[in-house]
């Protein structure tokens, strides 16, 4: 009797250790997980706050890099076709989950050049998205692609400019007449301008240098200098800010900038690039472009309150408690 136990005892050993062995090999042939490859197809002259805000999104809603994302960057110079489809191409060949497009032009060239694939294309912050015919509708996008718009905010920004200096009656806007993002905006401000009972005086440039040199010799009746959208312009606002506090003469903007600029109303990018994160992580779920209607990005507003100081500006309550973010 003990022998047939001990016989029946080694038996169930054996089946036990074979069971534990089996369940280690098949453990160690489960499949890895997913790892998704998003490209960023970013334009040279936009703000890396959108790109900063999607992978802070995509963290926060669980997918880290190196484990579940593998980012695959590319730039591009908006004003050269050629150089976007050659991007686009090279970047498209890295067997992508998703193209993720920051900047003019990038976005309406990819969804041209993913036609009879089935790559989603992420947009972020385009400002018209269904006008430039991106999407069929903000609704109902189609095809491949959807996004997030920017927040058409610059008549409120040139509003709130006002708001800020109640006694402004002129205001200088410098542009470059061959920026077509900032071409497109002069008849909305020149309305608002009108609405708000201020004079815009436009001033054509095509150098910072041209501009930091009229801000010197602008007539003591300008108010204030308001900046817009401009690939000419941007990068080195700062030189502008400082021409400008040079001279006494509060700058506003519509775009973030340097923070030396006294107040900016502009899309939150932040915002955007989350907003982009969770659209993302939806496609990764199985829910396809065309079903996810176009997001809008908030708005932001900051106030410097150093440069206030400096040019001996009070700043309204009404403006500081609507402020986002306030530079002391």
């Amino acid at each position: 009797m003990l022998k047939i136990f001990q016989k029946e005892n080694r038996i169930g050993i054996i089946w036990t250790i074979t069971a534990v062995l089996l369940l280690s090999v098949l453990a160690g042939c489960k499949a890895s997980p997913k790892i998704f490859k998003i490209g960023i197809f970013m334009s040279d002259s936009s703000t890396p706050d959108s790109m900063q805000g999607f992978k802070q999104g995509m963290v926060e809603l669980g997918y880290i890099e190196g484990r579940d994302i593998k980012y695959i960057h590319k730039s591009f110079n908006e004003k050269d076709e050629q150089s976007i489809d050659t991007g686009i191409k090279q970047i498209i060949e890295e067997d992508l989950d998703l193209l993720f497009s920051i900047g003019r032009g990038g976005a309406l060239r990819a969804k041209k050049l993913v036609e009879g694939t089935d790559l989603p294309v992420l947009f972020c912050c385009e400002a018209w998205p269904e006008k430039n015919g991106l999407v069929e509708s903000l609704s109902h996008p189609g095809g491949n692609l959807t996004g997030v718009k920017a927040a058409n905010c610059i008549s409120k920004a040139l509003e709130w400019l006002v708001i800020t200096l109640p006694e402004t009656k002129k205001i200088w806007l410098p542009y470059n007449p061959d920026d077509e993002v900032s071409v497109s905006e002069l008849p909305m401000l020149k309305k608002a301008a009108i609405d708000l009972g201020v004079e815009l005086v436009l001033f054509e440039t095509r150098s910072v240098e041209k501009s930091v040199a009229a801000i010197g010799t602008l007539p003591e009746d300008i108010d204030a200098v308001f900046r817009i959208p401009s690939p000419t312009l941007d990068r080195r606002n700062h030189e502008l800010s400082q021409a400008a506090i040079g001279r006494g003469i509060p700058l506003g903007a519509s775009i973030i900038l340097d923070e030396s600029v006294l107040i900016t109303l502009t899309t939150d990018f932040i915002d955007a690039g989350k907003k982009t994160a969770r659209l993302a992580q939806q496609i990764f779920q199985g829910v396809k472009p065309f079903d996810l209607p176009v997001e809008t990005a908030d708005i932001y507003l900051a106030v410097n309150m150093k440069t206030a100081e400096t040019l001996g500006i009070e700043i309204p309550d009404r403006v500081l408690l609507q402020a986002k973010t306030i530079i002391r």
